[in-house]
């Protein structure tokens, strides 16, 4: 009874066996189905086939769950790996290091390497005077232009090379101050172009304002046309070379209004001896401008009204042995008798065997010596 009784037990569990293999060939996992065969200690041939069966259906069996096939996992990958990595990695980098790097490290090397020749050359344009010698002390005095252009030297003095034109060998420059004047002007005017000779006006630039056609007048004649500063105030001329340059500037400016031109040839009033130092100079050829003095006058300033008679031995004393003059006279309302003794002055000069010319920054200068040796 015993036997019988654990071999209908035994049938019982074949059959549990058999329907839970079937349910899990269903459903059930494999580790469940492991578990249930284990508990039962099940051996030899029933327990390789249900294990085999087992093992096919789980790997059947996440297909059948709707995993995604060998097509839907090709498809999808190149699209979600190959199309965004080069848009992502290919193109931003090389943009980036491409674009940045040259524009930092090539660009402003040249950038500033290039300024140094542009500011230096700008510098030269705005302050075209030469350089001084650095030992000052040991620098000759030589208070004159050469006709061959070589400027004057002193110590401290930076005075540029100038080309000046060929000259006559006998030269004489009439030149006269301080005007125009309705009572002079028109009358040395017409004492010129009657004699045919050419010369050269320094004018003040409160009397061009005052008579602005008769400095045309001048200048339509083919008479040289120079800067005499604007007030003919000492005290206020020469309290420094910023104010002297300013007042040549402010002529400048009232002549080139009046007759379109910039004259560049300057005679201080009084002359340069006793008024000019070196930094005037300076200051005024950094400017472009060539200041001329005289070494020839007519004594014309020496009282209000000078004999003609006088004026006229005043300069015959001074003529000898000099090939080239620069010769100074006075154009204002006073100073008739200088009208008076320029006939006589012209026709002593010619029968001299000078010729006459105007004065343009082509002529040599005529410098005293005394600026330049302060």
């Amino acid at each position: 009874m015993v036997i019988k009784h654990w071999q209908a037990g035994r049938v019982t569990l074949v059959m549990l066996a058999l329907l839970t293999s079937a349910y899990l060939c269903g459903c059930q996992p494999v580790t469940s189905t492991k578990v249930t065969v284990s508990t039962l200690g099940m051996t030899g041939s029933f327990q390789t086939p249900e294990l085999g069966s087992e093992t096919k259906e789980i790997l059947r069996s996440p297909e059948a769950l709707g995993a995604p096939t060998s097509e839907q996992k090709t498809e999808p990958i190149p699209e979600q790996k190959t199309e965004p990595i080069p848009e992502q990695k290919a193109d931003p980098v090389p943009e980036t290091k491409a674009n940045s790097i040259p524009e930092q490290k090539v660009e402003p090397v040249p950038q500033t390497a290039e300024p140094t020749p542009s500011v230096l050359a700008d510098e030269s344009d705005d302050d075209p005077a030469p350089t001084p010698s650095a030992d000052l002390s040991q620098t000759p005095i030589h208070p004159y232009y050469d006709l061959t252009g070589t400027p004057p030297s002193a110590p401290g003095l930076a005075m540029r090379e100038r080309v000046f034109n060929p000259e006559p060998q006998k030269i004489a420059y009439l030149t006269f101050d301080d005007g125009p004047y309705p009572q002079t002007t028109p009358r040395i005017l017409k004492i010129l172009k009657d004699e045919d000779v050419k010369a050269t006006f320094f004018v003040v630039g409160r009397q061009v304002a005052r008579y602005p056609d008769l400095l045309k007048s001048e200048y339509e004649q083919g008479e040289g046309i120079g800067n005499h500063s604007y007030t003919h105030d000492y005290q206020l001329l020469y309290r420094s070379p910023v104010a002297f340059l300013a007042e040549i500037k402010q002529t400048e400016e009232l002549i080139y209004k009046t007759i379109g031109v910039r004259p560049k040839i300057v005679r201080a009033p009084g002359g340069t001896q006793g008024h000019f130092h070196i930094n005037y100079y300076n200051a005024l050829d950094a400017a472009d401008y060539l200041i001329y003095d005289w070494n020839v006058s007519t004594g014309d300033a020496d009282a209000s009204l000078v004999p003609a008679d006088q004026l006229v031995r005043n300069l015959e004393t001074q003529v000898s042995n000099k090939s080239r003059m620069i010769i100074l006279m006075h154009d204002a309302g006073a100073k008739v008798t200088t009208v008076d003794a320029l006939p006589r002055i012209i026709q002593y000069l010619k029968q001299q065997g000078y010729s006459f010319g105007a004065i343009t920054p082509k002529v040599a200068p005529i410098l005293f010596p005394g600026g330049f040796h302060s």
